[in-house]
């Protein structure tokens, strides 16, 4: 009950996708947004990790 699974479907760039696989123009997404659960449970520390790199990976694309 304090974990949200799911989310904003998104590609390898963070570029939000629709359910139908469309690019959703200009719309970035990072971090426990775009994700459930890391693994089989919880470890301290994962959501900041998504949120480092996949943030990167959104941040290098939104910027090319």
């Amino acid at each position: 009950t304090v974990f949200t699974l799911g989310g904003l479907h998104t590609n390898t760039n963070g570029q939000v996708i629709t359910p139908d696989g469309e690019i959703v123009a200009g719309l970035f997404a990072a971090g426990r947004t775009t994700s459930g659960l890391a693994a089989q449970g919880y470890s301290s520390g994962l959501s900041i990790a998504d949120a480092t790199f996949f943030g990167r990976q959104a941040g290098v694309a939104a910027a090319n």
